[in-house]
């Protein structure tokens, strides 16, 4: 079965290494990019609308295979733009070993990104431990079940995207999240950089952390007060 050819947009390119980001219009994680892989008549720059057809590396990483340039050539012009690199009687130059471009499936803004994960971690884990100390383990093993499942399901989630398969409901990802396994959502979601641009579901993502933050904070600040009030009101 041939591949299927996905369309994206050309966000990072560094000219001198020959590599960026593709980010697809798909919004499932930005796609990596070498210039072996570009066919056409010129250079890609930022902001070209690129064909491409998605792989994955050993690592499990995204590279972007036979691409070309929207509205540009089909034709491998790779040798004819190296044959015109060369110029005639010209002392040859000595090159510079290449840095190693970062890798595709890299976190970006990563020690940002953790402060704020374990900012949001300190108000649950305090009253899980609380409630552990009184007997009370429900809630803690409720938040690492279902923490391991969301992890597992965006895992899932990311691969039957690839391979052009029936993808599983945002409303049940964020079920689960609700149910105490967002720790694991937003840990999956920056490893396997699945659903992270897609504003409308890292929203939600988001409200259901809120709502989270403000139910521990009620239990261990103002003893269930607030929850007391709602339930009491005719």
């Amino acid at each position: 079965m041939a591949a299927l050819e996905l369309r994206g947009v050309l966000k990072t390119w560094d000219d001198a290494k020959g590599c960026g980001f593709i980010s697809p219009e798909e919004g499932y994680g930005e796609v990596f990019l070498h210039i072996s892989a570009v066919r056409g008549d010129r250079r890609p720059a930022i902001g070209d609308e690129l064909l491409f057809i998605s792989s994955m590396d050993r690592k499990g990483r995204q590279r972007a295979e036979h691409a070309r340039i929207q509205g540009g050539s089909a034709f491998d012009e790779r040798s004819f733009r190296r044959k015109q690199k060369r110029v005639p009687d010209a002392a040859p130059v000595q090159k510079r070993p290449e840095r190693r471009s970062r890798r595709p499936g890299g976190i970006q803004y990563l020690p940002l990104k953790l402060t704020v994960f374990v900012a949001a971690c300190i108000l649950p884990a305090l009253g899980l431990a609380l409630m552990a100390s009184a007997g009370q383990f429900v809630p803690l093993v409720a938040y690492a079940l279902f923490s391991i499942v969301a992890y597992f399901l965006f895992f899932d989630d990311k691969r039957r995207a690839f391979k052009k398969k029936r993808r599983i409901p945002e409303a049940f990802l964020h079920l689960v999240e609700l149910l105490g396994g967002w720790p694991g959502a937003l840990l999956s979601q920056q490893r396997f950089r699945h659903k992270t641009r897609k504003l409308s579901y890292q929203g939600l993502c988001w409200l259901i952390v809120l709502i989270h933050q403000f139910v521990w904070a009620e239990y261990l600040f103002m003893n269930g007060r607030v929850a007391s009030l709602i339930l009491d009101f005719p």
